[in-house]
């Protein structure tokens, strides 16, 4: 046997027959332990922190509800853009189409006004002519009374030519038709005016429902990055918790060592200040949302 393996054998006879203390590990008389006060504070921080993640993740679920509501109103008004549009676009051509009918039955007046007024003076001219034969009748009969016929003879060939009675009918005639077209004028006045009602109605639909989506896809935007914001600190949560529920984990074994002790203290103030912020840090992400959003979801 060589010489060094039989000093080997000698020391290690020797440790067996005396053992020796410094041939084995004992763990230092100050090595650092966690009472029971500092598990139950850190217990404490983690149900704490539990707690504000799962409020975290009850609002981003509330949230997204709310978003999905906001996206079918966005939708419906989307949809009610569209047929208020539609509308806009038929009563414009109705009103373009009203505009000329009143322009034609305006002319159709003023042409029948100026015919009323020429077979009126047609007629007023026939009627003095007739007054005017009726008193030559009366001079012709009392110069020649000795010769009646001849006078009433005289007045029934110019009456024979009918000018008289043409000259009435005509007048008569276009009084009737005046009249109607006037009528006609005031129902395309009136259906005119009812068109630029509908048609200003219908620009403020349009105006209101373009608005309403603005408005919506600015808060669904809003409603978007929140809950990405959110999602992203109950992220920070999980991270944190399952780090902070390990250490504490491995903190609770029997002498643990400083490192241990100095992670559960540095993980512990870590996540006391993940806690501590959540309400500044709702109150910050949320201060752009719909009230009814908050309202809804932060109960």
């Amino acid at each position: 046997m060589q010489l060094r393996h039989v000093i080997f054998a000698g020391l290690a006879a020797i440790a067996t027959q005396f053992d020796l203390p410094a041939m084995r590990y004992a763990a230092p008389a100050d090595a650092a332990t966690l009472s029971a006060e500092q598990l139950a504070v850190f217990q404490s921080k983690l149900e704490q922190a539990e707690a504000s993640r799962e409020l975290l993740g009850r609002r981003s679920v509330c949230l997204m509800e709310h978003l999905t509501a906001q996206q079918q109103i966005s939708a419906d008004r989307e949809k009610a853009l569209g047929q208020a549009k539609y509308l806009q676009i038929e009563l414009e051509r109705q009103v373009v189409q009203s505009e000329s009918s009143v322009k034609g039955y305006e002319d159709l007046v003023r042409s029948e006004s100026e015919n009323v007024r020429a077979r009126q003076a047609t007629f007023e001219k026939a009627r003095r002519e007739r007054d005017e034969q009726a008193k030559r009748v009366r001079i012709c009969s009392g110069v020649l009374f000795f010769l009646p016929g001849i006078c009433q003879a005289g007045d029934a060939a110019v009456k024979a030519f009918g000018w008289m009675n043409d000259a009435e009918r005509d007048y008569r005639t276009a009084l009737p038709r005046l009249d109607n077209a006037r009528s006609a004028l005031e129902g395309v006045r009136n259906q005119l005016d009812n068109n630029r009602r509908q048609l200003a109605a219908a620009k403020q639909s349009h105006a209101e429902n373009e608005n309403a989506v603005k408005t919506l896809e600015e808060q669904i935007t809003r409603l978007k990055a929140a809950i990405s914001t959110i999602n992203v600190k109950v992220q920070d949560f999980n991270t944190q918790v399952g780090n902070f529920t390990n250490a504490l984990k491995e903190a609770r074994e029997v002498n643990p060592d400083d490192a241990k002790i100095r992670q559960v203290n540095r993980l512990s103030a870590e996540i006391d200040g993940l806690t501590s912020d959540v309400p500044q840090f709702i109150s910050s992400t949320e201060a752009g949302l719909p009230d009814d959003a908050k309202k809804q979801c932060g109960s």
